[in-house]
């Protein structure tokens, strides 16, 4: 079974996960833009634990994943680049966090915040070239008809609808990769604002 979903803050989602393990769905893996994967299978009362991380390669992650299972936590679903790292206690000295403290909590919403800043930045660095290179005109980029504008009745309308799914191609994933950094600006902006809630709590608690 697959849901879509889109959580902003960890520890909602560590309650959506537990919540369909008790109703006997079985978290499997994650996939992008919101879909979870779930196995029908009797229900259970686990205690799914939420990290944020991503590795420079292969090995940074091997050794995180043997870090976590050496204090006793199951490395249930993860990539090397997913950002997202689910784990579940797979003995009793694992305990019931993964954090030491809400520090160490709060941090993986830095990391968040700081991984959606960057894509926003690409994002924005792109669509500059990309303007530089079409004159501040988009529609030259998707048109490349000479005078196509000028053009009026049948002979306008043969060469537009003649190019116009080239222009698609070229345009789709310039709108796709705009949509995907509002995304990231809003779930940045949202990992921010629950990171400084977090650090404020801890402050007032000292």
């Amino acid at each position: 079974m697959m849901k879509f979903k889109i959580f902003w803050d960890f520890d909602e989602e560590e309650k959506y996960l537990n919540g369909m393990a008790a109703q006997g769905y079985i978290f499997k893996k994650y996939s992008i833009f919101g879909f979870y994967h779930f196995e029908p299978g009797k229900p259970q009362n686990p205690n799914y634990r939420i990290d944020y991380r991503t590795f420079r390669d292969r090995k940074e992650y091997d050794n995180y994943i043997a870090l976590f299972e050496d204090a006793g936590w199951k490395h249930v679903w993860g990539t090397k680049n997913s950002g997202n790292q689910y784990f579940l206690p797979m003995s009793e000295k694992a305990g019931t966090d993964i954090f030491s403290d809400r520090i160490s909590a709060a941090a993986r919403y830095k990391t968040l915040y700081s991984i959606c800043l960057a894509h926003v930045a690409c994002f924005i660095c792109y669509l500059s070239v990309v303007l530089l290179c079409s004159g501040g005109n988009l529609s030259g980029i998707a048109f490349l008809t000479p005078d196509l504008w000028e053009r009026t009745g049948k002979d306008f309308w043969s060469a537009f609808f003649f190019e116009l799914p080239f222009a698609l191609f070229r345009v789709v994933p310039l709108i796709f990769l705009a949509v995907v950094a509002i995304f990231y600006c809003y779930w940045g902006t949202k990992a921010r604002k629950i990171y400084k809630l977090s650090i404020n709590e801890q402050n007032s608690h000292e």
